[in-house]
């Protein structure tokens, strides 16, 4: 009986060796896509993720809010718009998510090859049985037969736009492009050529063999190719082309669970370009990461940089804010009126008999004191911790905590005497009332400026703690005892998005003059900029509890790591 069980065994195991062999494996659908791409999407199951899309609340509530009214009249969309009308005509329906739905497969992957006209190759595996209820499927005898790999293909031209539609179906997978040759070329792939394709070109080839774990969604990017295209700078909403041209190629990939979505960037560094010098903090950014309490609802811990940005930003945050003046030089000046008067009543209070004040009267003094402190005591990494806190009635505080880690102990002596030195130039007169007095934060003592502003210290070796708030300042200090991250991060950076959003909602309520933040959208109206368009994207993504970001720099790769925590 054992001999028995024993061959059997032998049989079952030969026999699925000989299968494991004679069977081929599923291509990479990579390997079909022929070379040349802007960038490659790809997914196991794209169904899955536009059903997910269709049925979801984000979506209802993103088309019904006052930021996509925004977004529906801008150039982009219009565009858009233009050219999606055009391969619907070419086409013979006007495809709209249902339609995508009805196409949408398993394993799923999208080339795209041309901005400006929306050149892509779509593949994905199908059943048959599936295919043939799809409208794309049921208008294809609208469209003239083309061969290539042996295979037919449907073809179809917009005589007035010049668009074209073309797709085939074989083994399982529905390809459709808007170029006749992108199908030709992905059959004769799939029928064995040897052809060029992206899996073959070396930005994919570098950029999957940095990342070789896809996720539910992967996206790699030519960035070299990208950052050469006038579109792809025009409507790059980041407008960060300069950054962007320090890498040559990239690879995202998104996962999701029931509580996170979570997204990792490799971007791999132009091989000519310099390596960048570490920075001089670098190793610091995880200690302050970890000083970061609950009540922050935002925190940004890099190296420190050059000495005047450090000072310039201790400046704004703590000591006088300044608002920012800017203006945009694409736009041409306004002609004026011969009917606007030269003055009015108002003008009797100006004097004219002194000389006016800089528009930085005194800023500047100010951050040539503190860009001398943070150059004696060679600052590393910087923290900014930042959290609002409601007033009566509109108004809202901004309260920050700024942490520099020095490369030696800080100086008490010469710590007050830039402090005293920035702020008296803007608080008094003469210096008068800028003396320092003891208190406390929380169980902590510090030192705080005797004036008419708030502004307090204390020094823990090599570290600098600066506020204008105490409670702030003392929960940042109750924790630095806490064990710092084990990684050895650049940046980190974070947004507590659903702590702060009523706060920002009322106070861009009031700045708006706007008597409610909410309401639908009015698509004859703009809404206001704050509350109502930038607060109706707030609503929508109020699920998004929290943002982090995290970037570690490792030879020629930057790695970067998004993570939304949503609601349950």
């Amino acid at each position: 009986m054992k001999r028995v069980v024993l061959c059997t065994a032998l049989l079952l195991s030969a026999a699925g060796f000989v299968f494991l062999q004679t069977t081929s494996p599923e291509p990479n659908l990579a390997t079909l896509m022929p070379g040349g791409a802007l960038l490659y999407l790809e997914t196991p199951d794209f169904g899955r993720l536009l059903r997910d899309w269709d049925t979801s609340k984000v979506k209802a509530d993103w088309l019904q809010s006052g930021n996509y009214a925004v977004f529906s009249r801008s150039n982009l969309f219009t565009k858009l718009q233009e050219v999606y009308g055009q391969y619907g005509e070419a086409v013979g329906f006007r495809p709209g998510l249902k339609s995508a739905v009805e196409i949408a497969g398993t394993d799923s992957a999208l080339a795209l090859y041309q901005i400006r006209d929306v050149e892509f190759l779509y593949i994905s595996r199908i059943a048959e049985a599936d295919l043939v209820k799809t409208e794309l499927w049921t208008v294809r005898d609208k469209f003239e037969q083309r061969q290539a790999g042996g295979v037919s293909f449907y073809l179809r031209t917009d005589p007035a736009s010049k668009r074209t539609v073309a797709f085939a179906f074989t083994k399982g997978f529905l390809l459709l492009s808007t170029r006749d040759d992108l199908v030709a070329q992905a059959l004769q792939l799939l029928a064995g050529a040897s052809s060029p394709s992206i899996a073959s070109d070396r930005w994919y080839r570098d950029a999957v063999s940095a990342a070789p774990h896809p996720a539910e969604l992967r996206l790699v990017m030519n960035l070299e190719s990208l950052v050469r295209s006038v579109y792809f700078r025009s409507y790059w909403i980041q407008r960060n082309a300069s950054v962007v041209r320090r890498y040559w190629a990239e690879v995202a990939d998104v996962k999701r669970t029931a509580d996170t979505i979570t997204e990792n960037r490799v971007l791999l560094r132009v091989p000519d370009a310099a390596e960048p010098a570490p920075a001089a903090g670098a190793d610091a950014v995880s200690g302050l990461v970890a000083l970061v309490p609950p009540e922050a609802g935002l925190y940004r811990a890099s190296p420190a940089g050059e000495p005047s940005a450090v000072a310039a930003l201790i400046v704004q945050k703590l000591i006088a804010p300044q608002p920012r003046h800017s203006g945009d030089w694409r736009d041409a000046p306004a002609a004026i009126s011969p009917d606007t008067p030269a003055g009015s009543e108002g003008d009797l209070e100006t004097r004219i008999d002194e000389q006016p004040l800089p528009p930085d009267a005194g800023i500047s003094g100010s951050i040539a004191a503190i860009r001398a402190l943070a150059e004696k005591s060679g600052s590393r990494a910087l923290l900014l911790v930042q959290a609002s806190a409601q007033l009566s009635g509109p108004f809202v505080r901004m309260p920050s905590v700024i942490v520099l880690d020095g490369a030696q102990d800080w100086d008490q002596d010469t710590v007050r005497a830039s402090l005293g030195a920035a702020a008296g130039k803007l608080w008094t007169t003469s210096g008068l009332g800028a003396g320092w007095a003891g208190g406390t934060a929380g169980r902590h003592p510090v030192e705080r400026l005797d004036g008419l502003g708030t502004l307090m210290f204390a020094q823990r070796g090599r570290l600098l703690f600066l506020s204008n708030d105490a409670r702030l300042l003392a929960s940042v200090m109750d924790r630095a005892v806490a064990p710092p991250s084990t990684s050895a991060l650049n940046y980190a950076a974070g947004f507590r998005h659903l702590r702060e959003r009523s706060n920002y909602e009322r106070l861009m309520t009031a700045l708006d003059f706007s008597s409610s933040a909410g309401g639908g959208p009015d698509f004859d109206h703009p809404p206001a900029f704050f509350s109502g368009n930038i607060g109706s994207l707030s609503r929508v993504l109020s699920r998004v509890t929290e943002i982090r970001v995290t970037d570690e720099e490792k030879g020629g790769l930057t790695l970067e790591r998004v993570v939304y925590r949503m609601l349950q």
